[in-house]
């Protein structure tokens, strides 16, 4: 059947409007071979074209504990504050004994953040306080810029928290060098997150984030993991990629009502998304 002149151009800007209000949870103009699960929230951003690819986006608004995903924004403040003075001061270790090996040694801010190490990022904290700190998050717009309570665990189980769409943003501003902070505490920051083979994973799960990836891709990536007393165990992997076809950030979350097994599901969730969508 035919359209009347008259009802023909009405009809094809219906039809213009309505694709246009189409979303998906895939990249539709990039298909992939095997659909794209995740048990999660999964977000990524592609930078030149601020274009978002969203799984299960209705758990993407929800403000969780950072855990150890603050150690980013922890880390630029602490260099901007001058609480650290470059990526090669040491900070000693006191010989107290923890659950991880790795932890029981004198620390630099790489190793700090590649094996996530509390106890370095506790005592930066005390020595930037409260008040620098919670002015530094609403400088950085980092989620409810909240460092209320125990200065040394409020990003881990206290009062500050951030939803997967607001850690995206964070990302895509670092990455597109829009934080107001000066290049050097950007690149130092970049370098610590970033996977070769000449780094170690920053997870505790002993996971391998350097790939090979395909096409030579490069991932800088972020792990935090916690446990919330009457919200669950939250878990995140947060990120970039650099690739042939592009840049990109990424943030993957999974809570669960009960402690998940090692690798964190948001992590290995997240290398299977990204596998998936073609950008690793």
């Amino acid at each position: 059947m035919s359209l009347s002149p008259s009802l023909a151009p009405r009809s094809a800007w219906m039809l213009i409007l309505a694709t246009s209000l189409i979303t998906t949870d895939v990249l539709a103009s990039k298909p992939t071979a095997a659909p794209v699960e995740h048990p999660g929230c999964f977000l990524l951003m592609e930078l030149k074209t601020g274009e978002v690819t969203r799984i299960h986006p209705e758990q993407c608004s929800k403000r969780l504990a950072p855990a150890s995903t603050f150690k980013v924004p922890h880390a630029l403040i602490a260099l901007e504050t001058g609480v650290l003075s470059g990526p090669e001061e040491v900070r000693r270790w006191d010989g107290t004994k923890h659950g991880r090996e790795t932890w029981n040694q004198d620390q630099t801010l790489d190793t700090a953040i590649r094996y996530s190490t509390v106890w370095f990022f506790q005592g930066t904290a005390r020595q930037i306080g409260r008040e620098r700190m919670e002015d530094w998050l609403k400088r950085l717009r980092y989620g409810n810029t909240d460092a209320s309570g125990d200065i040394t665990r409020f990003w881990i189980n206290g009062t500050l928290r951030i939803t997967p769409e607001e850690q995206l943003d964070f990302m895509a501003r670092l990455y597109r060098n829009e934080l107001p902070v000066s290049e050097r505490s950007r690149e130092i920051v970049k370098r610590t997150l970033a996977h070769g083979p000449d780094t170690v994973g920053n997870t505790r799960s002993g996971v391998s984030l350097y790939g090979p990836w395909k096409d030579g891709a490069v991932l800088s990536a972020k792990t935090g993991w916690t446990h919330v007393k009457g919200e669950g165990e939250v878990t995140w992997l947060i990120g970039h990629v650099r690739a042939p076809r592009g840049e990109y950030v990424f943030v993957s979350s999974v809570t669960t009502p009960k402690r998940q097994s090692e690798p964190p599901p948001a992590l290995v969730s997240a290398l299977s998304a990204l596998k998936g969508l073609g950008v690793l």
